[in-house]
């Protein structure tokens, strides 16, 4: 039974009438309050005083590495179905050259481990926990001669300026936006970073803007599919159908092969197909015409008090608790 009339969160209490029961675990919570805490420095005091058991996926890395070596707290990391990336914008990139050329300037290894501090596994578009994934997926490395050579050759000139929209509220990506600002000004061009809060992300990316309106980059976003399936995965985000009124394609792309793949991807009957299909797909995202930066593979975290029992992360319902089966400690 939920209850909405706290002013900071919502009160859950057990129905008894649950059609799973609660024999099974006959310590479970009689009642769990979800509080709305925005600070992050509040959320991490709460759970360090014990005023609060948990939390999922909404501190600093700084913060769970800290808490690491917290005997009082319990960090469960796991890898998800999420990827990470920047997105790109095809039309006002003018080339596959030039979003060639962007992926290999990109700083992968500092944004792993300075960014994420390691909560962050490189990939393509598709997690290794997802159907479909390629093991062997082409990944970009930083190499910024080739990025400028592949840039210029796109018809950009030295001192461009290029535009890079981003969640400013997410410590994170103020770190990646800084990281590739970086890199683009030693390549002789320039970076202009703009902050905004999440909802304009959202908005700019599901908004019918035409791609000119757009700014050439737009960061920090990414994808987690439905249920365990890469054409799930994959067509909010790069197929033409969903370029604008609504649709996630935020960079406008469109790749023939790839739209044929998705085509037959959908409604599949084999098992070595889908494989050998999403192999493909997986290239031509990455290597072949790539429509986005890819980060790599979220490494995703819940932060527990240490006499919390029972809880188990699912990769793919990410950041959720399964209440029925979790208790405190007794003793």
């Amino acid at each position: 039974m939920i209850e909405n009339n706290l002013t900071e969160g919502l009160r859950f209490r057990r129905f008894e009438g649950y059609h799973r029961g609660w024999e099974e675990n006959p310590g479970a919570f009689d009642e769990i309050v979800f509080r709305a805490v925005p600070e992050n420095a509040t959320r991490r005091h709460l759970l360090e005083t014990g005023d609060a058991d948990a939390a999922a996926y909404n501190l600093t890395p700084d913060d769970i590495a800290a808490m690491r070596d917290n005997a009082d707290l319990q960090v469960v990391e796991y890898a998800s179905t999420a990827v990470a990336w920047t997105i790109m914008n095809a039309p006002r990139l003018q080339t596959v050259g030039a979003r060639q050329g962007f992926s290999y300037a990109f700083p992968y290894d500092d944004v792993v481990t300075g960014a994420y501090k390691g909560l962050l596994k490189r990939s393509g578009p598709i997690a290794d926990s997802v159907r479909g994934h390629d093991p062997a997926v082409f990944l970009y490395q930083t190499d910024l001669a080739k990025a400028k050579e592949l840039i210029l050759a796109a018809g950009f000139a030295e001192g461009d300026s290029f535009e890079y929209l981003y969640d400013g509220t997410d410590e994170r990506e103020q770190v990646v936006a800084q990281l590739f600002q970086n890199n683009v000004q030693q390549m002789g061009f320039t970076l202009a970073l703009t902050a905004v809060d999440y909802a304009t992300v959202e908005t700019t990316i599901f908004g019918d803007a035409p791609p000119e309106d757009r700014p050439h980059f737009i960061g920090g976003w990414g994808w987690w599919p439905d249920y365990n399936d890469p054409w799930n995965h994959l067509n909010p985000n790069f197929l033409e159908a969903s370029v604008g009124d609504g649709g996630g394609n935020g960079g406008a792309y469109v790749n023939p092969r790839f739209e044929e793949i998705m085509a037959e991807a959908e409604t599949y009957a084999d098992e070595a197909r889908l494989a050998e299909l999403m192999k493909e797909a997986q290239n031509i995202l990455t290597e072949q015409d790539p429509p986005c930066i890819y980060y790599g593979q979220q490494v995703r975290y819940t932060v527990l008090r240490a006499d919390i029992e029972g809880y188990v992360p699912n990769p793919l319902y990410l950041d959720a608790f399964s209440f029925q089966r979790m208790s405190r400690r007794q003793g």
